[in-house]
């Protein structure tokens, strides 16, 4: 068990949102504002699975209701890791990451169409690197993740983590909120 989910609960935001499980660094605020959002949070998932911990919800579910009450909301975006950070350039995640963060994208984007009912919600698999069209075209996927990776918001290795690893991304989900 890490630090993050043995003390991660006990962090409160002071940030955006009402509550949630970690406090947010100002490189994921900075890159969710570059990026256009109004609002941002983060939940964590159990190492291995791709299930939302009833807290998650909550934190999910307190976060739309307060963009609701300032606004139409137009999107969220979900950037999404497996128990890993992001990959350095020219490494690629095991089969096995990139299912789990997959999958933890799924659930995360179920949840939020059918039980919050917001209509459009983007996905992120933050264990993939932007490929070479993506990036030339500059799909929403490169434009995400590159501004994430350029802020320090996707950390790549446990020295980008930060202090006691608070910056660190593995095992988590990134929510950020685009009103119309």
């Amino acid at each position: 068990m890490n630090f993050k989910s043995m003390f991660g609960s006990l962090v409160i935001v002071a940030g955006f949102t009402t509550s949630t499980a970690f406090a947010l660094d100002t490189e994921t605020e900075s890159a969710s504002k570059a990026l256009g959002a109004k609002m941002v949070s983060e939940v964590s998932f159990e190492e291995g699975k791709s299930t939302l911990t009833e807290t998650a919800k909550t934190d999910i579910r307190n976060m739309v209701s307060e963009a609701s009450k300032k606004g139409k909301i137009d999107e969220l975006k979900v950037a999404v890791w497996a128990d890993r950070e992001y990959p350095t350039e020219g490494t690629k995640a095991s089969k096995q990451d990139v299912k789990l963060a997959n999958d933890r994208a799924r659930v995360m984007k179920d949840f939020i169409k059918d039980e919050l009912k917001v209509s459009s919600v983007e996905t992120y698999n933050m264990t993939e690197r932007p490929n070479a069209l993506q990036k030339f075209i500059k799909t929403d996927t490169a434009k995400t993740k590159t501004a994430m990776e350029a802020s320090g918001a996707a950390p790549r290795t446990t020295d980008e983590t930060g202090f006691m690893g608070r910056k660190a991304k593995s095992s988590n989900a990134v929510i950020m909120v685009y009103m119309k």
